[in-house]
């Protein structure tokens, strides 16, 4: 059988591996949200420039607009 500084030493060891993983499990979700955070920015800043081209194209005139896509269809 074990003895009562083994018993408490395996308690012991076993609430450190407990605590060990919570610490891994958080550190882990705020690299996740710090991720989560850097590309939802991208994503804005992608749609924000979109938004400010289709403001641009939107003040163009037919002509204008049918000018400037003159080289873009394909022969």
């Amino acid at each position: 059988m074990f003895t009562w500084p083994e018993i408490v030493l395996l308690f012991l060891k076993l609430a450190n591996a407990i605590m060990g993983e919570v610490g891994n499990q958080r550190q882990f979700r705020a690299g996740s949200d710090a991720e989560i955070a850097k590309i939802s920015a991208a994503i804005l800043r992608k749609t924000a420039a979109g938004k400010a081209m289709m403001e641009k194209v939107d003040a163009l005139s037919a002509d204008d607009v049918d000018a400037a896509l003159v080289g873009l269809e394909p022969e």
